[in-house]
């Protein structure tokens, strides 16, 4: 869509110079160049530079009854056009891709590369949608990492990074790409299992918390992990009610002894 407009643009612009003659268009060849560079990409910014040139050798042709001799300075002209349609391309995909890079940033946690909350909220209130509208099961799970501070206090915290690092690369390599991983606090996380039922998503958190005691004990690292999931046949509307439950089986595992997985499957939820 953006690049048809662009090339319409273009065209309409042609058009016009050929009927204004010598009036330079220039900056109104920035509009479809900039869109380009803006919303496809670096390389079709380039392509519309180009072609923005072409359409100007294009309307020098038609204003004229007969292709005229023009002076150098004319030329030098085209050429300054050319490079300065290039620059701003340039510089319009550049400013893109830092914003990019910078909502990127924004809604990852620094360390370990997860989702952070606010962005995990906004992804489960989409699942949360896509449930409800087709009737999908949906899983949460809840992981708080127990006895952490020791690891802290005993080993130091560029440990404790690299045990959490290690924790959410021993989930990823377990979950599938439509499951969301975020990081909520300095050591619990939250998984969210779409289209996921009671029985599977049991043996499959079963499946991760094993794998997750089993990357502790390789590096000796004396902690284990408390989980709470809840599996919801009828998905609540708020994301606010499928965290709070999973949460607070969570801790009865916490001050139960920890070091366990703890699911519950949920038929009707409050919508609210």
């Amino acid at each position: 869509m953006t690049l048809s407009f662009c090339v319409f643009f273009l065209l309409l612009l042609c058009g016009l110079d050929i009927v204004t003659g010598d009036y330079s268009l220039i900056v109104f060849y920035l509009i479809p160049v900039s869109l380009a560079a803006w919303f496809v990409g670096k390389k079709s910014g380039l392509l519309f530079c180009l072609l923005a040139i072409v359409a100007r050798f294009i309307a020098d042709g038609g204003c004229c009854a007969t292709i005229t001799t023009h002076s150098v300075l004319h030329y030098w002209n085209e050429l300054i056009e050319f490079i300065f349609l290039i620059m701003m391309s340039l510089l319009f995909s550049a400013l893109k891709n830092n914003l990019d890079n910078e909502k990127e940033l924004a809604s990852r946690d620094p360390l370990t590369n997860t989702l952070n909350r606010r962005s995990f909220f906004e992804l489960a209130e989409h699942e949360i949608d896509i449930s409800q509208r087709n009737e999908r099961p949906l899983t949460v799970a809840y992981i708080d990492i127990d006895n952490f501070k020791v690891v802290n206090d005993k080993f130091g915290h560029q440990v404790g990074d690299e045990l959490l690092i290690t924790v959410v690369s021993t989930i990823r390599s377990n979950i599938r790409r439509s499951d969301v991983l975020a990081r909520f606090g300095g050591d619990e996380f939250v998984i969210l299992l779409p289209d996921t039922p009671g029985n599977a998503a049991h043996k499959f958190l079963s499946k991760i918390h094993f794998q997750l005691d089993q990357s502790m004990a390789n590096k000796n690292w004396p902690v284990s992990f408390s989980i709470g999931s809840v599996t919801y046949v009828k998905v609540p509307s708020t994301v606010d009610e499928i965290i709070g439950h999973a949460d607070e089986l969570m801790y009865t595992v916490k001050h139960g002894g920890k070091n366990r997985l703890l699911h519950k499957e949920i038929w009707e939820g409050t919508n609210g």
